[in-house]
């Protein structure tokens, strides 16, 4: 039986609800300790059982994918501003301060309208899908997060 099919033993749910809820470090150590939390309960838990192994192989592989995914993210916007900032700089400078003003406040509200609003998303969806995970841990279901790079295996 594989372990994603197999039910979680019950003396291995809270091993793994903890694994789940490791993340909440980062509140702690703002920057690394929502990656340090999983890490560290993965490495003391995977020897326990193979479910534990896989549950907090799946957390680390999670917020690795949050980290990727949220610096990403900052480079496109930081270079997406950027560019506006260059040709709102450039339109001034040609002596079309018209054009120059549009570009600026276009990258303004490019930043505001889209990179705020998924940066607000991407800060709250890993709460929620940590929440989801400890509420199908908990029932006894191995839970499996979206959108995550499988890096470790």
């Amino acid at each position: 039986m594989s372990v994603l099919s197999a039910p979680i033993p019950e003396p291995e749910r809270t091993p793994a609800i903890v694994t789940h809820l490791s993340p909440l470090l980062g509140f702690v150590l703002p920057g690394i300790g929502a990656l340090l939390g999983p890490v560290a309960a993965w490495l003391y838990y995977r020897d326990r059982s193979s479910v534990l192994d896989d549950q907090g192989k799946e957390a680390v592989n999670f917020q690795i994918s949050v980290w990727l995914y949220s610096t990403l993210l900052t480079i496109l916007a930081f270079g997406l501003f950027s560019l506006g900032l260059l040709g709102g700089a450039v339109g001034g400078a040609t002596g079309h301060p018209e054009a120059g003003a549009a570009a600026f406040f276009g990258a303004l509200a490019g930043f505001f309208l889209v990179f705020l609003p998924v940066l607000l998303v991407l800060g709250l969806l890993p709460l929620i899908l940590m929440l989801v995970a400890v509420v199908q841990v908990s029932a006894g279901r191995v839970y499996r997060y979206p959108l995550t790079l499988r890096l470790l295996r």
